[in-house]
């Protein structure tokens, strides 16, 4: 039943607290956070990664793994009645019926056993009360809602098999299910490309004009939140340090977080180089090809394959940055895993003179210290199960045959290079925040004195103040150290901020190459320029 009184907000948080137990003690994680959203209004959560965006979102949603997280103050009255108040039974009656939400990261979210239909499929039979069976044609009907492309054949799907915006796509459908009145978009958008984004977040206009539906939109994007949103709360340490209307805060920030995040433009210009003749090249590339074998006949011949990068092309000096850019798919995480040769490629590869192709694993193992790699997501590529020095000095261990105290000294140095604190190095990733674990996987990276760094969406994962410090950090260990970078981002702000050179990559074609200036203020494909038009930044 939706409210009828316009008047009264759909949702009234007031004076909500979240805190969990642990040894000793507990923690906060909000602190009498109050906000109200209106009946077909969008209000945005911003803030930095462990402010409570998501936290709030969850207690909304009663997801918190209760009874370890408690409520020690406030109420969260949604059409007038206490959620906090509400048994299991009464609360699922209202989760996924009356409020929808859509997670972060689909993948992780969808079943990887189960297909598009039978998961949607589950949703609607579960509390509209028919028969899962019965529940394709509202299936299909919500996927056309949704723009999937060839509907009926992605009922059949997997998420293994959909791209990052169509797995979006999918989960925006199973949270309109059940025509909610309320929907929580928890970064819906922050580990997709910037055109595939701009076509999620327009679809959500579209559904919440068309559903008549309420939003609540957590993001650290700015960009996002100026073209979503009415207003916007803006949260540090699980407080709301601010919030009113989405053009006071962006335009007169009162607070210092706030001008701090609305201030967060890279606004950092590359390393200035010399001629190019006066350095050498560090690594060429030439004729690079990567395919993937997709179907075998009995015999074992090939029959179908995909040609996931074609013909590429690329050549980077040293204390240079190389930028890649392009949409999910487009083949620039396999172009730099062929580079690292954690695949197999044809064509050429030279390092530093040598020819990494022709090489050998044995003969090429004492070249892996000198090209590095930084994940897209700390948390997962950080052992949970290992210090922070053990995670450091794992890699120096194995290239390095060195007594434990000059370890321990090259952790410790390694630390403050990257802004850590050496008394942390017996802590475990959990303890970090996501710009901390980042610096940490940078400092792995950087204890073997590589000379080549693969920076793969290094900062998607991070709210904006964070990334600039962190591009910030990376620019002066290039400018230290004279690294060179290979840097693979959708994001176009962070691209042209530390990129000599900019690659543009679709389908697994180079579409177009040049210096960083020159695609950015003259770009000759039309792809190029779709992509600079679809940033928010």
């Amino acid at each position: 039943m939706r409210s009828t009184n316009p008047t009264t907000p759909l949702l009234q948080v007031k004076e909500l607290s979240v805190s969990f137990h642990q040894a000793g003690g507990s923690i906060v994680a909000v602190e009498k956070l109050s906000f109200d959203l209106h009946s077909g209004e969008t209000v945005a959560l911003v803030g930095e990664s462990g402010s409570g965006k998501s936290m709030t979102a969850h207690a909304i949603m009663r997801l918190l793994p209760y009874p370890m997280a408690f409520h020690p103050s406030g109420e969260i009255l949604f059409d007038d009645k206490d959620l906090l108040q509400l048994n299991q039974v009464q609360m699922r009656s209202i989760r996924g019926n009356r409020i929808g939400m859509i997670f972060q990261e689909p993948m992780t979210a969808l079943n990887p056993l189960h297909t598009v239909e039978k998961q949607i499929g589950e949703v609607i039979a579960l509390h509209r009360g028919i028969k899962l069976r019965e529940t394709k044609p509202l299936v299909l009907e919500l996927l056309k809602q949704v723009k999937i492309p060839n509907p009926e054949q992605r009922l059949r799907s997997y998420p293994h098999q959909l791209s990052g915006g169509q797995r979006q796509r999918v989960m925006i459908a199973m949270a309109l299910a059940n025509e909610p009145e309320l929907l929580i978009a928890d970064e819906p958008t922050t580990a997709l490309d910037v055109t595939v984004q701009r076509e999620i977040l327009e679809l959500l206009k579209e559904l919440q004009a068309f559903h008549q539906l309420s939003m609540l939109l957590i993001t650290h994007d700015l960009g996002v939140v100026k073209h979503m949103a009415s207003r916007v709360i803006v949260m540090k340490s699980g407080h709301a340090v601010e919030q009113g209307s989405v053009a006071q805060i962006l335009e007169h920030p009162n607070h210092t977080y706030t001008q701090e995040l609305t201030l967060s433009n890279p606004g950092i210009m590359p390393i200035q180089l010399e001629q190019s003749d006066a350095r050498a090249t560090i690594l060429s590339v030439e004729n690079l090809n990567v395919s993937f074998t997709i179907q075998k006949s009995i015999f074992g011949k090939v029959l179908k394959q995909f040609h996931a990068v074609k013909q590429g092309c690329l050549s980077l000096s040293t204390a240079e940055t190389l930028g890649i850019v392009g949409e999910s798919g487009s083949g620039k995480t396999t172009l730099a895993l062929a580079i690292l040769k954690l695949i197999n490629s044809s064509g050429e590869i030279l390092f530093d003179g040598r020819d990494l192709q022709n090489c050998s694993e044995k003969s090429f193992r004492p070249l892996r210290r000198h090209i590095q790699i930084v994940f897209q997501d700390p948390f997962a590529s950080l052992s949970p199960r290992m210090t922070v020095a053990e995670i450091i000095s794992e890699g120096l261990r194995v290239h390095e045959p060195i007594s434990e105290q000059q370890c321990e000294e090259r952790v410790v140095a390694v630390m403050q290079e990257v802004d850590l604190d050496p008394s942390w190095r017996h802590r475990y990733p959990h303890e970090f925040s996501g710009g901390q674990r980042q610096r940490i996987a940078i400092a792995r990276a950087l204890i073997l004195n590589p000379k080549l760094i693969i920076l793969d969406e290094p900062t998607s994962a991070l709210d904006k103040a964070v990334q600039i410090k962190v591009i910030r950090l990376l620019r002066d260990l290039q400018l230290k150290r004279n690294l060179s970078y290979i840097f693979i981002s959708h994001d176009l702000k962070l691209i042209q901020a530390l990129s000599h050179q900019v690659i543009v990559m679709k389908d697994g074609d180079m579409v177009e190459s040049g210096p960083a200036k020159a695609i950015f203020n003259n770009p000759k494909s039309e792809y190029t320029r779709t992509l600079l038009a679809a940033s928010f930044s």
